[in-house]
């Protein structure tokens, strides 16, 4: 085979590994961002935890949300609620930032497959 081909299909291969890796990142990321509450299940958004700061400056303690399954859920304690999904959030997020930086300094198509591995000792 013409060395220029294989290593365009090489270069195709690592790209397309690299995707797929990236991919899972963002699964794992959406995953981690989910919590069980009160009954409920949310997703933990930015705008989720601004709601939630609007609603302690105005001194409530309760507020009722829709979760993930479109029901209604009353949430008694909202700092709590607060403290607990930004908590989460930040840990989700700088294990997402950790991995994804890894997975970018990974230049060849072998640390790219190994890179699963290793992410999993974490």
């Amino acid at each position: 085979m013409d060395k220029r081909l294989e290593q365009a299909l090489d270069f195709s291969n690592f790209r397309m590994i690299l995707a797929t890796r990236q991919e899972n990142l963002k699964v794992l990321l959406n995953n981690k961002l989910m919590i069980s509450y009160g009954g409920g299940l949310f997703k933990i958004t930015q705008e989720l935890i601004a709601f939630l700061a609007l609603v302690l400056m105005a001194k409530r303690n309760e507020v009722i949300l829709i979760d993930e399954n479109d029901i209604p859920i009353k949430i008694e304690n909202v700092r709590e609620f607060g403290e607990k999904i930004s908590a989460q959030y930040e840990k989700a997020l700088a294990q997402y930032y950790n991995s994804y930086q890894k997975l970018s300094e990974a230049r060849d198509i072998r640390k790219v497959i190994d890179w699963d591995e290793e992410d999993k000792k974490e």
